[in-house]
């Protein structure tokens, strides 16, 4: 029996070491699964370990004789006192195999605390706040409770949600845009990708009119290691300096304080009110879509858009004239071979590149699609050394081309200029060619999209 016991011990040591080993091992340390497994085999092995150790004491005394043959009052007495902890185990289980969040992820529990999930053992998950803080949570509690994940199945960032509140006389647009820089600047946030365009910072949203405030709101991203109050911390304090030297009120309580007769007044000390600064360097920005009906063209709305736009993004007068011509240019191009079919037209880009898009419909099968199509030997398309020559041999060459077995609609097509390989002399003398930094033709089974990008100096 002395032996016996002497192995069973050493397997309950030995298994503890090679648990914790483990449970430091990168596989294990990030994932939620893996660390709840290690706890589950833990108590088994512990579980099987101490039954035969009362089995050696006394056969009738293992487990599975207690329960099948112990009375009920105590069965039930015993059963009762671990329905709490069962309740934990089974809820820690479910949150294993569900996984709403993972080890390192940034959750926000209802009515409990906002933090970076740290550890999850059988009873309860830690969450690590500010400070080297920890809540920590029973799984049951945490397995019936809302949890907003703000870094769900993402690998490399978590996201942190910030809301803003600005009076009702404030240039909204001034303030988004403010507030874009402020969390571009700051060392602790990450850029993002939406669709395919690399932006230094999220939008930021005009959410709701309050009752006495606007309401903008944006995400930061920051990187899994990024300490998520410090983030906070350095953003708000951007955007709290940004915007008093900008003059942008931040609304606050007001009380209104009545002067009745004969009381003294004070007359009220003049303060200097702070100069505003000059607009900062502008974001991200799309403009409105400007949509032309078939026959017409549209070149003086667009045109419009396009000044818009250079006066949005501070653009120099050199710069704004290349805008205008480019947008001329790309518009004249598109109208004289599909000016049957409306046509939409938009600018978007930062402060380092903008791209001029016009889009057509052309489903195949369709009257417009038909008429490019006989576009081809009609003689209206432009000549064949020129680089609009070059991008119209691009869309018929799309238009014809069967579409991807399923493709639902996706690009099936995709011809860009930078990488075409042609000489100067095939693209030839044109302001597309001697401004524009590419062109790119996208050509899908319902549209063709033209977009012309100009990288800024």
């Amino acid at each position: 029996m002395t032996i016996k016991f002497i192995i069973l011990i050493a397997i309950i040591v030995v298994s503890n070491l090679v648990i914790a080993y483990l449970k430091n091992q990168t596989k294990f340390r990030s994932s939620l699964h893996g660390k709840y497994l290690l706890q589950i085999i833990r108590l088994i092995i512990f579980i099987l370990c101490l039954s035969e150790m009362l089995e050696a004491i006394d056969p009738e005394l293992n487990m599975r004789s207690i329960l099948l043959r112990g009375s009920a009052l105590v069965v039930a007495i015993l059963g009762f006192a671990a329905q709490p902890v069962i309740s934990a185990v089974m809820s820690g289980l479910l949150i294993s195999i569900h996984k709403p969040f993972e080890i390192g992820d940034r959750v926000i529990i209802d009515g409990a605390a906002t933090g970076v999930v740290e550890d999850i053992t059988l009873r309860h998950t830690v969450i690590a706040i500010y400070d080297g803080f920890r809540v920590i949570i029973p799984n049951s509690e945490l397995n019936s409770r809302v949890v907003t994940n703000t870094s769900y199945r993402m690998k490399d960032r978590r996201g942190i949600h910030l809301s803003y509140s600005v009076s009702y006389e404030t240039d909204v647009q001034k303030a988004m845009d403010v507030i874009r820089d402020c969390v571009a600047a700051s060392p602790y946030t990450l850029s993002v990708e939406n669709n395919g365009i690399h932006e230094d910072s999220s939008p930021v949203y005009f959410f709701k009119f309050d009752s006495s405030a606007l309401i903008l709101e944006t995400t930061i991203w920051v990187a899994r290691e990024t300490d998520g109050c410090k983030a906070i911390t350095d953003v708000n304090t951007r955007v709290l300096n940004a915007f008093r030297r900008y003059g942008i009120e931040i609304p606050y309580q007001y009380v209104n304080v009545n002067q009745f007769e004969g009381t003294k007044v004070t007359p009220p000390v003049e303060t200097a009110v702070p100069e505003k600064a000059a607009t900062p360097a502008k974001r991200h920005i799309r403009t409105n879509t400007v949509h032309m009906i078939p026959g017409e063209s549209g070149l003086e709305d667009a045109i419009q858009t396009a000044r818009g736009y250079a006066k949005r993004q501070n653009l120099e007068k050199r710069a704004a004239v290349q805008l205008e011509l480019l947008t001329e240019e790309s518009l004249g191009f598109v109208q004289r071979v599909v000016d049957h079919t409306s046509r939409d037209f938009w600018i978007e880009g930062t402060g380092e590149i903008y791209r001029i898009h016009l889009r057509f419909d052309a489903k195949v099968g369709s009257e417009a699609y038909k008429k490019l199509i006989n576009l081809s030997t009609s003689g209206r398309n432009e000549a064949a050394n020129s680089i609009a020559g070059k991008v119209w041999e691009a869309v018929l060459m799309g238009l014809k081309r069967p579409p991807e077995k399923g493709s639902k609609g996706k690009n099936s097509f995709v011809w860009q200029l930078s990488e075409a390989g042609l000489e100067e002399e095939e693209i030839g003398k044109s302001i597309l060619g001697a401004v524009a930094s590419d062109v790119r033709v996208s050509v899908t089974t319902e549209r063709v999209e033209l977009i012309v990008s100009k990288a800024l100096d």
